[in-house]
């Protein structure tokens, strides 16, 4: 893979770096991307319902791995709501919000296998024009 300066760099296998076990074979139909993001959730149609704050360890477009310090049972439906990093316009913020239902649990995590998600515009906490980046914020400071 080339930088932008046009040097050669390595490209990074965190998957490798993460769980290089001799004979371990991978099983996953998608690419995981590492995300450190923090992430809300909460259980849906459960009679005791659960809530809690975590952190995205990574993500796919078929499923989630939260980091968490309880355990949440396997097979409970999730809404999971992940605060994005990057903002519409580089200055409304995003959240990925996801359904889905626990996989499996660890010890400090979870994965989700994601059924249906979307984007929702975060809180009204976005960036005045002046401190925003991206084509639509440079036009409007240009012509102001």
């Amino acid at each position: 893979m080339r930088s932008p300066a046009g040097a050669w760099i390595e490209a990074k296998d965190y998957w490798r770096e993460a769980f290089d076990h001799e004979g371990l074979v991978e099983r996953r139909s998608r690419l995981r991307f590492p995300l450190e993001r923090r992430v809300s959730f909460r259980t849906l149609g459960q009679s005791y319902p659960v809530a809690g704050t975590g952190w995205v360890v990574n993500i796919s477009s078929s499923g989630v791995l939260v980091a968490y310090q309880h355990e949440v049972g396997a097979g409970t439906q999730l809404e999971l709501n992940i605060d994005w990093p990057t903002r519409l316009d580089g200055r409304v913020p995003l959240h990925l919000v996801a359904v889905g239902r626990v996989l499996r649990n660890e010890l400090f995590s979870f994965a989700v296998g994601l059924e249906r998600y979307h984007f929702r515009i975060a809180g009204r906490t976005d960036l005045p024009i002046e401190e925003s980046y991206g084509a639509r914020g440079q036009q409007r400071e240009a012509s102001a």
